[in-house]
């Protein structure tokens, strides 16, 4: 049996939060979600989880701010960044993530098969979902 994750996404963008949250339960995962980076430190705070998705371009605290206060309060966490560009393209902003401490990059808009693609990559000990519910190619 694959294992449950508890996954914190953070994006700005409600749609994209509903989205993921959506794809993510499918295959048997618990998702919270928060809407800027401040919100996700008040709840990175209060409850454990497994796994952050978070877009690097958000008001009040930017992905790399979320990521440096991972590294230093939660370390044990991984990370998932991801970005659909801005004033620069998404992969700049997603290789700055990287040499942040990202453990996998997801630039948007992405697809299902991509959003499991990077689970694996960030949780290479931990089954990204169950055989009857993985993507198909």
């Amino acid at each position: 049996m694959a294992t449950r994750l508890k996954i914190l996404v953070i994006d700005d963008e409600a749609d994209i939060c509903d989205m993921t949250k959506l794809l993510l339960e499918r295959v048997g995962h618990e998702v919270i979600c928060a809407c800027d980076g401040r919100v996700a430190m008040q709840l990175l705070d209060s409850q454990m989880f497994d796994l952050v998705i978070t877009d690097m371009l958000m008001p009040n605290r930017d992905g790399l701010e979320v990521m440096a206060d991972l590294r230093r309060k939660h370390p044990a966490v991984r990370i998932i960044a991801t970005s659909g560009g801005g004033r620069i393209s998404s992969d700049s902003y997603l290789q700055i993530a990287r040499r942040a401490g990202a453990h996998a990059l997801l630039p948007k808009p992405f697809t299902l098969k991509e959003l499991h693609a990077s689970l694996i990559a960030a949780m290479p000990d931990a089954a990204a979902a169950a055989p009857a519910a993985q993507p198909q190619a």
